[in-house]
């Protein structure tokens, strides 16, 4: 089975669903922040209320030219999540430190904290900029954690 991975420029009418939830967050899947990623969604009264994705370098890892499977996997689960549980928002939280992004973009891309987070940036501003083509009326929210679990807002 093959799912199209071209933008669908149809707006999307989420299901009434008796499982609603209110966002999807796309996070890496470093094992180092499992636990803080939940706590920080926990902390902004999401505990039960949004489906998860996770991928190795977050956002590097759905837009990186190296990992094109990944990103198809994403936007499956983007549209499936509208669907299913009428997500309206997508957080993405990319974190510093990140193998992926070692891997994927340059493997000095930590060494710096600002370069860094240039790097986060413009990976995260360019899927945000995806999800509105693709996927209208989803809002995006981007974010950066720290290793010790603090979280930087990207997007305003």
């Amino acid at each position: 089975m093959t799912l199209p991975v071209e933008p669908d420029t149809t707006a999307l009418a989420p299901l009434p669903s008796p499982h609603p939830a209110e966002a999807l967050v796309l996070n890496c899947m470093d094992h180092r922040l499992i636990g803080a990623v939940g706590d920080y969604l926990a902390a902004c009264g999401l505990a039960g209320r949004y489906d998860q994705i996770s991928l190795a370098g977050g956002a590097i890892g759905v837009m990186s030219d190296r990992t094109a499977p990944w990103a198809a996997t994403f936007w499956a689960h983007v549209r499936l999540a509208r669907e299913l549980h009428g997500v309206s928002r997508l957080i993405v939280i990319d974190h510093r430190d990140c193998g992926a992004c070692k891997a994927f973009v340059a493997g000095d891309c930590a060494d710096e904290r600002g370069r860094e987070r240039a790097i986060h940036i413009r990976a995260m501003e360019a899927l945000a900029e995806e999800v509105r083509a693709r996927e209208p009326g989803l809002a995006v929210e981007l974010l950066l954690m720290d290793l010790d679990g603090s979280v930087e807002r990207l997007d305003g």
